[in-house]
């Protein structure tokens, strides 16, 4: 018994181990406003992922509302301060506030984010862990809601 158990851990570190590899990475940081003009870089990059087929594709429009208007926020707390190169302490917590905000909300709809669950499967006690990414959870979650439309649209 305590072979099964070894192989069936073994076999789920590998699964596990191969899911991780075989993806992109999640970014932990996409946005570092130091200065004004790097952070208008990395906000033209964020937008522009924010679309379909980005990285934060799947993002939802309370999410993306969110994320636009703390970069909107911090866009305008550089450009107060570019001139004088330092921002007052206040204007410091308030564009780290922001920018952590946005980070974490990227980071959560990042379509790379490797997601895991262990469940026993139909007649058996034995958990198994599956990974998949939460791109690939969308995906698959989009498919199943566009077949039951499709499906409900026929049969009407």
């Amino acid at each position: 018994m305590k072979k099964y158990f070894a192989l069936a851990a073994l076999a789920c570190a590998l699964t596990v181990a191969h899911a991780a590899g075989t993806r992109s990475a999640v970014v932990d940081k996409p946005l570092v406003a130091q200065t004004l003009d790097s952070f208008l870089q990395e906000a033209a990059n964020i937008r522009e992922q924010m679309h379909s087929g980005g990285v934060y594709g799947f993002i939802k429009s309370a999410d993306r509302d969110r994320v636009e208007t703390r970069l909107d926020q911090m866009q305008k707390l550089l450009q107060a301060h570019a001139q004088e190169g330092d921002l007052p302490r206040a204007d410091k917590v308030a564009l780290v506030n922001a920018q952590e905000e946005v980070n974490g909300i990227l980071r959560h709809n990042d379509k790379n984010r490797l997601v895991c669950e262990s469940r026993a499967p139909v007649g058996s006690n034995i958990p198994v862990t599956t990974c998949r990414t939460f791109g690939e959870i969308e995906d698959q979650r989009r498919d199943a809601q566009k077949s039951m439309n499709d499906f409900g649209a026929a049969h009407h």
